[in-house]
């Protein structure tokens, strides 16, 4: 009998800590372990406007709130419910050329939002994505341009999908898959936003 016990104890003790912790090791984990010391500012809002628009001689920032039918259609497009009620879409010059649209979004990473800027040409195709603030202990490796640069060029009809269209950052699956979704909302918003007369719009 006590050999029977010795034996199903370790298997109960397992069972016991799945049912106490069932997300553990998860991605969908809702609390963070990490506290205000994981925050790690890459660059504040005039600095990364600063680098992407490195070569303007105006800035000016358009605000853009949805109509109801413009939600739907964005959403449809993305295929996600946003709740951003609205849009700072930052704009810039140099000697009367449009140098493009640049918008600060935020995306939930495992535990926490990252937020990042994504900068399109005035053709509306991806020139430069950059972190600016990221909140948790691991998994920061997306703020590196081997990540990063797989999103230049890329426009509306590209899916954006992680470990298909962009390879994701080994240990960061989820913070990868945000910066994804985080450039395709960006791209939506602005071709709703601004929409191409060979469009027909």
């Amino acid at each position: 009998m006590r050999k029977l016990l010795n034996t199903v104890a370790p298997f109960v003790a397992l069972l016991l800590a799945i049912a106490c912790f069932p997300a553990l090791g998860q991605d969908d984990l809702t609390e963070s372990p990490d506290g205000p010391e994981a925050v790690k500012v890459y660059f504040t809002q005039d600095e990364a406007l600063a680098k992407v628009f490195a070569k303007a001689d105006t800035l000016w920032t358009e605000e853009w709130s949805p109509s109801p039918q413009e939600r739907k259609e964005l959403e449809g497009r993305l295929g996600w419910r946003v709740d951003d009620e609205t849009f700072a879409i930052h704009r810039a010059g140099k000697d009367g050329q449009d140098l493009g649209y640049a918008v600060i979004t935020e995306e939930q990473g495992r535990f926490k939002p990252i937020t990042f800027i994504v900068k399109m040409s005035a053709e509306r195709r991806v020139d430069m994505v950059l972190v600016m603030v990221y909140r948790e202990s691991r998994g920061d490796g997306v703020k590196r341009q081997r990540f990063l640069k797989q999103f230049r060029d890329k426009d509306t009809s590209d899916h954006l999908r992680l470990n298909r269209d962009i390879v994701g950052v080994s240990g960061a699956t989820m913070s990868s898959r945000a910066l994804a979704m985080g450039v395709k909302k960006v791209l939506a918003i602005i071709e709703l936003r601004y929409p191409s007369t060979e469009d027909g719009k």
